[in-house]
């Protein structure tokens, strides 16, 4: 020891010892580490309970409320346009995605474990997982179906089935691609010791091409579809507003009725349709890419594991839910009749109808929204 080295080194000079009394400083390197309770970082049901709760009911009230406002709103309408049916699928869609996927969170969060048999744990992941492409597929519907008004218009106005037929096909997909999870999924007990709906997977490794295929099938691929869908209608709108304008006149006098263009009319309201679907798409792109991304990075590790992350985990899975409670506040922006007070302000804007009477007493009239919202 060093001490006792001290005390041996004495100077025999003068046969007088001297005790080097140097003081040794000892020090002792203390890290503080911010700890997060196993309670609130580590579990992802059991982890802020009360904020997910308080979250998860106010996203489906709004949902619920807000989407059956717009069913109401469109069931009543006497004139439905192919646009008012898109509008109500994507508010079924909607609908069924806050009874099934937001409920059945907000009861995981009540109980923590996941306490229905495995026959329930298999059918309610199967019905989240057909909305998750549904809620996709029908906006692809919609894309191909504003594609045709506007490049086609002559072939739109004679393919009424094709609506339904779109429909369809999208729902039919997403019944047909959620199929794995029925063998995916099931009741399992966790290395922490919950019991949760979960993947029954013999290695975690299996989630990469897992989730990486899902991204693909209900996120990637259907936005470049609709992002080209989108690009040709801008660009047609845009070289037919160019166009040369081919006045009709059906009144003596000089009086006109209407104008159109050169290659088809285009009217206000289907461009009021147009810009009804981009804003819906948009909103769809806020909502679900940080869900899609998040997963991605996730499940190849490139996050840290970090409480950053954990917290970030929990905000983004609620993502999702929050473009089914804001769908019908965008139609209700776009809606004359749902918004009374945008009613007037739409209306100078986007005008109305046009009237213009003859000598002989014959009334022309010109619908300004051939595709109302």
């Amino acid at each position: 020891m060093e001490v006792g080295s001290t005390e041996a080194s004495s100077s025999s000079q003068g046969g007088t010892s001297w005790l080097d009394l140097t003081f040794v400083t000892c020090t002792e390197t203390v890290t503080f580490t911010e700890v997060v309770p196993e309670e609130e970082w580590g579990s992802f049901y059991y982890s802020f309970k009360t904020e997910q709760l308080v979250t998860l009911w106010i996203l489906f009230i709004v949902t619920i409320a807000g989407n059956a406002i717009v069913l109401f709103s469109t069931w009543r309408r006497k004139r439905k346009s192919r646009m008012t049916f898109f509008v109500t699928q994507l508010a079924i869609t909607d609908s069924f995605t806050g009874l099934i996927n937001i409920m059945t969170d907000i009861i995981w969060r009540y109980t923590g474990d996941f306490m229905a048999p495995d026959i329930v744990c298999r059918v309610v992941r199967y019905f989240q997982v057909v909305l998750l492409y549904a809620s996709t597929y029908v906006l692809v519907s919609l894309s191909i179906d504003r594609y045709h008004a506007i490049v086609y218009p002559m072939k739109f106005l004679q393919g009424e089935r094709q609506a339904k037929v779109l429909i369809g096909v999208a729902w039919s997909l997403s019944f047909l691609f959620s199929i794995p999870t029925l063998i995916i999924f099931g009741k399992r007990q966790l290395s922490n010791g919950e019991v949760q709906c979960w993947a029954l997977w013999p290695d975690d490794s299996y989630w990469i091409p897992y989730m990486t295929v899902v991204a693909f099938l209900v996120y990637f691929i259907p936005l470049i579809i609709i992002s080209i869908i989108y690009s040709i209608v801008i660009r047609t709108i845009w070289m037919k507003s160019k166009a040369q304008a081919v006045i009709i006149s059906s009144c003596p006098g000089d009086k006109t009725s209407a104008g159109y263009t050169s290659r088809g009319f285009i009217s206000r309201a289907k461009v009021k349709a147009i810009k009804y679907s981009i804003v819906i798409i948009l909103a769809f792109v806020l909502c679900w890419s940080p869900y899609f991304l998040f997963d991605i990075l996730d499940n190849f590790n490139i996050l840290p594991e970090t409480k950053e992350r954990f917290y970030a985990s929990v905000i983004i899975q609620n993502l999702p839910a929050l473009n089914s409670a804001i769908n019908p506040l965008i139609y209700c922006l776009f809606s004359n009749r749902l918004c009374p007070p945008f009613e007037e302000r739409r209306t100078r804007r986007l005008g109305g109808t046009f009237r213009e009477r003859s000598d002989g007493g014959l009334e022309m009239q010109v619908l300004s929204k051939p595709e109302y919202i």
